[in-house]
């Protein structure tokens, strides 16, 4: 068996090129479903549905200086009385949707919460929403797929002295353990590509050691730092959840990076005026403020549905009844409180308590270790590289988890890390083969998995269990190496 194994590991490193071009090839691919506009907000019809379809009209109403976040939607949709009819049949709604007042209510709802970014996203994809949708949706494609392909090009120019073949087979075995993240990203057109560039080209300016490179120094070019907070600072702006990675830059003492980033961050709130000037732009982020924070915050548990996998969604899919009703009915759930007048006043406060004690142990955890690491020169030593690659893997795991909602592709994220490692020289221990076999569970497995099987686990929310115990063992394991004194070599 050992040598059937080698023989396929010499075979990938052999043509580690053409099956990472074929890797990038088959992502693209599953990228096309999202060619075909399907109906639009809130309640979707067809089967082509794309979160780029958010993002487009959003900039499409930035363009017109209209209701960006579609308030009125909103306010249609509280206001709205019971339509008649059960919202949750696709044959019902679909029928509804063909008589005039089904037209009439479906349409007052059309977009309602659908975007629910900074406007500073929706300025940047403004070019976009001059031209078609079609063509628009596979610019955004295209460019999505070259900035993950570009993500690897940055780690390359740690390791010129690599083989080129070897080097693009770490890059698809890193890949691997998220392939299935990887793969809906495309298929959703959403944010993720995007993301996974700006974070990892912002840790590798920021920090180029990270990388695990031949000639990689923690003190090496540091005027890039500054390149490294501007890239950071502009993820942070497009989805709130990179921002937690400023406290690796404070562990690193990288004050370059921390004010560019904020200094960024800054601009990129300001910036939409020169398209719609100062007073819609201010009306544009009270609308994302009364969305955002007085509206979905206000809730003790957010949106938890099946895919959603966070702490707050796993605790109220096990717990409260309504969360996922037809999944929830399905998977047995919930456990305890059958209906929201068994959860009760009482209930509700345990609840919210619980979720609240797991998503601020992990935030204070992560904060006092940023801090603790910072008066340590310790962890910037070549011989800790592992602390920080695993340290990033942890804020990235803390972002995910205590977020109102995570789907299952945010955790493509988790590529970053996972790239970090492979590439460096240090052998793999037992322990990391083990974390990776958890990402890989979920990030490989979820193609694998039958559909009933699949909605089970994510009903249990069996991944974000999994990666909080991956998130928990990763600040161990970080911790682990800082305390060791055998140098690795």
């Amino acid at each position: 068996m050992r040598e059937v194994i080698k023989k396929v590991i010499g075979f990938c490193e052999r043509y580690g090129v053409y099956l990472a071009l074929l890797a990038f090839i088959a992502l693209f691919v599953a990228g096309l479903r999202v060619l075909d506009e399907s109906d639009g907000g809130l309640l979707q019809l067809r089967n082509a549905r794309s979160d780029f379809e958010d993002y487009y009209n959003a900039s499409r109403r930035m363009a017109e200086h209209g209701d960006l976040y579609n308030m009125e939607a909103m306010r249609n949709m509280e206001n709205s009385g019971d339509p008649g009819i059960d919202v949750n049949n696709p044959l019902e709604l679909l029928q509804f949707s063909m008589t005039p007042e089904g037209r009439a209510y479906l349409e007052s709802l059309k977009g309602a919460g659908s975007y629910l970014y900074l406007p500073f996203f929706a300025f940047l994809l403004l070019p976009l929403s001059f031209i078609g949708y079609e063509v628009a949706v596979l610019v955004f494609q295209i460019s999505c797929m070259f900035l993950l392909w570009y993500f690897f090009v940055l780690i390359r120019k740690q390791h010129e002295k690599m083989d080129r073949e070897r080097f693009w087979y770490l890059a698809l075995l890193s890949m691997l353990p998220v392939a299935s993240f990887l793969s809906e990203n495309s298929a959703n057109a959403n944010v993720g590509f995007l993301l996974i560039f700006l974070a990892g080209a912002g840790l590798l300016f920021s920090s180029p050691d990270l990388a695990g490179g031949e000639d990689s120094d923690a003190s090496q070019n540091p005027k890039w730092s500054y390149l490294g907070g501007i890239l950071l600072g502009i993820a942070a702006v497009i989805k709130i959840m990179p921002a937690i990675l400023g406290l690796f830059l404070l562990a690193r003492r990288n004050f370059r990076a921390i004010g560019s980033a904020v200094l960024t961050g800054l601009l990129c709130l300001i910036v939409p005026i020169l398209y719609a000037g100062w007073s819609l732009n201010l009306q544009w982020h009270l609308d994302w403020y009364d969305l955002m924070i007085n509206t979905y915050s206000q809730y003790g548990v957010v949106r938890p549905y099946a895919n959603n996998q966070t702490i707050s969604a796993a605790f109220s899919k096990l717990f409260v009844a309504g969360s996922d009703p037809d999944k929830q009915a399905m998977a047995g759930l919930p456990l305890l409180f059958h209906s929201l007048e068994d959860l009760g006043t009482t209930g509700a406060f345990w609840l919210r308590t619980a979720i609240k004690t797991f998503v601020y142990s992990l935030i204070v955890a992560v904060t006092a270790l940023a801090f603790l690491f910072s008066f340590r020169r310790k962890f910037l030593r070549p011989d800790r590289r592992l602390a920080r690659v695993y340290f990033v893997q942890a804020l990235i795991l803390v972002s995910l988890l205590v977020s109102g909602v995570s789907w299952f592709h945010a955790y493509s994220l988790l590529l970053i890390p996972l790239a970090f490692r492979l590439f460096g020289s240090e052998p793999l221990l037992t322990q990391e083969k083990w974390m990776i076999g958890l990402i890989a569970f979920s990030g490989l497995g979820n193609m694998l998995f039958g559909g009933h099987l699949r909605d089970l686990l994510a009903m249990y929310s069996v991944h974000a269990w999994l990666m909080f115990i991956l998130c928990v063992w990763s600040i161990l394991f970080t911790l682990r190496i800082m305390r060791k004194e055998t140098e690795y070599v």
